[in-house]
């Protein structure tokens, strides 16, 4: 089932069980609903007029369309229909009430209902709900419509609910047709005849007598056996709740039904996601070429021009080993320089940082997003009991551009002056004084760390791996290869692969998420169904005869 099917079973489920709350609850002497309920063109009004036992057009309630229903209502139970529970959800809000002084009506509600073969669908559902509310219907067809598949539809439900039902043919001319209504009557197994009523030229607004006919005589001129109205009440009362727990339990059935089919559709987006992902863990090694590796030479070079112009103070440092030493710690350790510029000059060497996120190469996740999506709306247009849900997909969940996924990367990946900061100082650890004030003079060091994070979330560690002997290390001075630097650019170059790798799968499994959420959203919540049931259950509950 799909969602808009579920809802629409939801919504039955809901008027449903409040119109069983509002009928249960309406006092004993309360009149019967009778709804007089038919096809376009079968003269309901007419029916209607002359069951009220006058023409109701002429006190200016002439009704050239059917677009509200209209009640018959004794004048002293119409403030009792303005006091009524719930007269939103059962359509009272869309009538017109018509108050009288009959005494033989006092009894009942006559209801002219909107057709419910009419092209306006709110016509359709006034009708329906005036269809639960009734406790007598008059379904009236005419020789030209009896066999229309929506008249049978009509019976059929009646009989399905067990609805006390009068039925008349109006507008008769044929014996053959009248006949043809009446042995549909036998084979169903019904004893009583529908009412007859020869079509008349031109179309009267009242047909004389027809509430002392045979079936309405009783009814409406008040002789049935005392009791009985109070029986028929209480029986239709009984066939709500049989209506109203049996539609609950298809509502649980349908919702359960529903939860396999998004758990179903989301393992299957689930396999997209992990198919696509590895096709795109497979495109982020880059092949190593004589023009990358130059490329790459150059980078590193550029560099280290740089910072011998603006950052190495050689004879500075030998005059002034004390203060140097205390930088050093003041740089790796607080963060923060004491002498002057020393800010100025970090800042520098992390603006340089901030460069190598964009040497990423995002093409891949871009193509791997790409992938997923137009594969999640195959799948998802593939069969059509999953239309609801690519329609869903197609109008709620964002598909982004490059400039969202760059910005969603970004966000995501650690920042990486903090990663390289960190590798600095974790390397420091355990060096000579000496060494110190060498790391700390040597931007060189600096240098091959934002080269070392540009090759790892540029092309991944095997590139990195196969650049470091050809590229990186106749740049190493020897005091640093003695201090097995190439070991701690594997480990960096290691560690920024694996955080870049997985923050691109973050990326993705994002928009997988989406879908996923949007689906779920269409389900109620566990503590929703338990009420469900809880409701369901206690209207079984206090239907059962007590001890």
């Amino acid at each position: 089932m799909d969602y808009e099917a579920l809802e629409s079973n939801r919504r039955h489920a809901d008027s449903l069980l409040k119109t069983f709350y509002w009928k249960s609850t309406l006092p004993r002497d309360f009149p019967l609903i009778v709804c007089l309920v038919g096809g376009t063109g079968t003269g309901k009004s007419t029916v209607f007029n002359s069951l009220a036992g006058r023409q109701i057009s002429e006190v200016g309630v002439r009704r050239p369309c059917t677009n509200k229903a209209i009640l018959l209502v004794h004048v002293d139970i119409v403030p009792q229909l303005d006091d009524l529970t719930g007269r939103e959800q059962h359509g009272w809000d869309e009538i017109s009430i018509f108050p009288h002084n009959l005494a033989e009506l006092k009894h009942l509600i006559l209801v002219d209902t909107p057709d419910f073969d009419s092209v306006d669908q709110a016509n359709r559902l006034i009708a329906d709900r005036f269809f639960v509310i009734s406790d007598i219907l008059i379904v009236i067809t005419s020789q030209e419509k009896y066999g229309d598949l929506l008249s049978r539809d009509l019976t059929r439900r009646a009989a399905a609910w067990g609805k006390d039902v009068i039925f008349l043919m109006n507008k008769v001319v044929s014996n053959e047709a009248y006949d043809d209504y009446r042995r549909s009557f036998q084979n169903a197994g019904k004893e009583s005849e529908p009412i007859r009523v020869k079509r008349m030229d031109p179309s009267p607004e009242y047909i004389e007598g027809l509430r002392d006919r045979s079936h309405f005589s009783e009814l409406f001129n008040n002789r049935a056996p005392k009791g009985e109205l109070e029986k028929i009440r209480s029986d239709e009362c009984k066939r709500l709740l049989s209506q109203t727990t049996s539609t609950l339990l298809d509502l649980e059935n349908s919702i359960r039904g529903q939860e396999q089919r998004i758990v179903s559709t989301n393992s299957r987006i689930d396999n997209i996601l992990a198919s696509v992902s590895r096709d795109m863990e497979d495109r982020l090694e880059v092949i190593l070429s004589d023009e990358l590796e130059t490329q790459i030479k150059n980078r590193l070079e550029g560099f280290l021009r740089k910072y011998d112009i603006l950052f190495v103070p050689r004879m500075m440092i030998r005059k002034a080993v004390g203060t140097v030493v205390r930088e050093i710690k003041d740089f790796f350790v607080s963060g923060e320089g004491s002498w002057p510029n020393a800010y100025q000059k970090k800042a520098t060497l992390i603006q340089d940082v901030h460069p190598a996120l964009a040497a990423v190469r995002l093409q891949p996740l871009e193509e791997a997003i790409a992938k997923f999506n137009l594969r999640a709306v195959e799948f998802l247009s593939s069969a059509p009991a999953l239309a609801d849900l690519c329609k869903v997909a197609r109008e709620s969940v964002p598909r982004w551009n490059s400039e969202d996924i760059r910005s969603l990367y970004e966000r995501s990946f650690p920042g990486v002056e903090a990663l390289v900061e960190a590798e600095v100082d974790r390397f420091r650890h355990g060096l000579s004084t000496v060494d110190e004030i060498k790391l700390y003079g040597s931007y060189t060091l600096w240098a091959l760390l934002i080269v070392t994070v540009e090759i790892a979330v540029g092309g991944g560690f095997s590139l990195l791996d196969a650049l470091l002997n050809t590229v990186i290390v106749p740049f190493i001075p020897p005091w640093l290869i003695r201090l097995k630097l190439i070991d701690l650019l594997k480990e960096i170059g290691e560690r920024v692969d694996s955080k870049h790798r997985d923050t691109m799968r973050k990326v993705l499994q994002e928009q997988s998420r989406l879908y996923k959420k949007k689906f779920r959203a269409l389900l109620p919540d566990e503590e929703a169904l338990s009420r469900l049931r809880g409701i369901r259950e206690s209207l079984l509950s206090a239907s059962r005869p007590q001890d």
